[in-house]
Parts: structure tokens; sequence; C-alpha cells
């Protein structure tokens, strides 16, 4: 009989935070990720699992399950891959707790790099910042679990939309404002015009939208307005559909590629 993991069509990842996790060939899992991994997942002695840690992958065998821990033992480790480039930073205004929330979980899965949360002037703010950054790490981490992602987007304390618009440009970014007013620029429209790309900027405003100020300095600042379609779309819909669209011209070659690195020659 095949027993629990070990039945499906593929290994379960996680990722496993703790510094102290790994001693020799044992890696130790606790915490709440143990109710899920027992209970939900249902493994047993002998099943795989792949568990990122340190910056590697390990592939491990359960060894013993208990009501507070997963013992395993590992059988493989390589290090983990870096993203493809270029890196795609999302910049969201806050919304609705709920609303934000699903964004963070949509935008891990849609391949963000990084999720910069900006306050706009008509931004909904509730909650202390530094509860919803714990909560916004948790989904992250399960939505790069689910997809089965090697590296986890960074996310950020809340800042100053006009701060986030005026930092310094660098050659090879791409910055987009996500704008109802643009009727025909798209994104790949916007990218024709950066050499050597690197990294791609995406700010999205609030369900009001951005104020005459804030729209302003996104001109002065290098971002260009972009349409997303011919819909008013809302501002957690906007993100993701932004994300989606990067993606998709990556991966139909319309959006200039990174430069291949090339090393200097040995002197």
């Amino acid at each position: 009989m095949v027993s629990g993991a070990a039945s499906k069509s593929f290994v379960p990842r996680v990722f496993v935070d703790d510094p102290a996790a790994i001693d020799g060939a044992r890696l130790l899992i606790q915490g709440s990720l143990v109710r899920r991994l027992g209970r939900v997942l249902r493994l047993r002695r002998g099943d795989r699992l792949e568990v990122i840690h340190a910056e590697a992958l390990h592939e491990v065998e359960v060894s013993r399950v208990t009501r507070d821990t997963v013992q395993t033992q590992i059988l493989h480790s390589r290090p983990t891959r870096p993203d493809p480039p270029p890196r795609i930073e999302l910049c969201p205004s806050l919304i609705r707790p709920q609303r934000f929330d699903l964004l963070v979980e949509k935008a891990t899965e849609l391949g963000a790099s990084e999720i910069r949360p900006v306050r706009a002037a008509r931004s909904l703010t509730r909650g202390k910042s530094s509860e919803r950054l714990g909560r916004w790490k948790r989904l992250i981490t399960e939505a790069a679990e689910q997809c089965r992602r090697e590296q986890r987007p960074a996310v950020h304390e809340p800042i100053e939309v006009l701060d986030l618009l005026s930092e310094p440009v660098e050659p090879g970014t791409l910055r987009v404002m996500s704008s109802a007013l643009e009727p025909e620029r798209t994104i790949p429209d916007a990218a024709a015009h950066v050499p050597n790309l690197h990294t791609v900027q995406i700010v999205v405003g609030p369900e009001g939208g951005f104020s005459a100020e804030e729209a302003q300095a996104a001109a002065d600042g290098g971002w260009a307005p972009v349409t997303l379609g011919p819909r008013p779309l809302r501002a957690e819909t906007a993100g993701m559909v932004a994300l989606a669209v990067v993606q998709t011209a990556l991966a139909l070659r319309t959006l200039p590629q990174p430069s291949p690195r090339r090393d200097p020659p040995p002197r």
C-alpha cells in the first residue's frame, strides 16, 4: 500500500526558516508547519518531502512524525535557483485588507520578485503595519510552496507613494504606472524604450486612483502610464493583470531580454 504523500504525483515543498533545523544529515521540522504536514498532507514514515532551508533545496525522507515534530533524513541537496531575469517589483497601493491579502498571494504565484506596498492619498489603511507584514509573509510562503517557487518575494513595510515615485531610476529599469487615463500605451510599448532591461517596477493605485500630485510626481520620476485593457479594474485585479502581462510578454519575447552576463577576461 502506498502511504499519504507518496501516493500523490508530486512531492510537497515547504520552506523552513529555523536556523537550527539541520544537524548533520538530519532535518527537523517544528512549529505550526507540523500540523499541516501531519494532519493535512498526512505524511508518514518513508514519504518524501522537499525542504527549502538556508538557500538550499533538500530532498528528505520522513523518518518519524510526532505531534510536535517531523523528523527527516536528507537524501540530496542543491543550491536554490534564482528567479530568471528581469526582476519584477510590484508596488501596490494599500486597499482593503482582504483584497490586499489576495493580491499578495497572487503576486507570489505570478512571479513577483518583490512587493513594496505604498500609501497613496486615497489609500485605505487599517490595522497595524507590523501585524499586516507578518500576515503577508505567511501568505507569500504558502503561495510559494503551492506554486513550487524556490525563492520567496521580499515584502516590505508600506512607504509613502511620493517617496517611491521620487526614487532615482537606475539604467535598465522599466517603470510603469497603471492608469485608466492612458488609452493606448501598453507595458511592451513602454519597454521598447528601455535598453538592457533588468528590472520592471509596476505601481498600482488605490480604488480612487492617484491624485493629480501623485500623477505629476510619477511623470517627473520616469514612470510611464500604461493601459491594462479597455475596462476599469479593481486595484487588486490591476496588480494581477499587470504581472500577467509582463510574464506573457517575457514568454513571447516582446520585452527586451537582459544582456547575458560577461565575465571579464583573465589577466
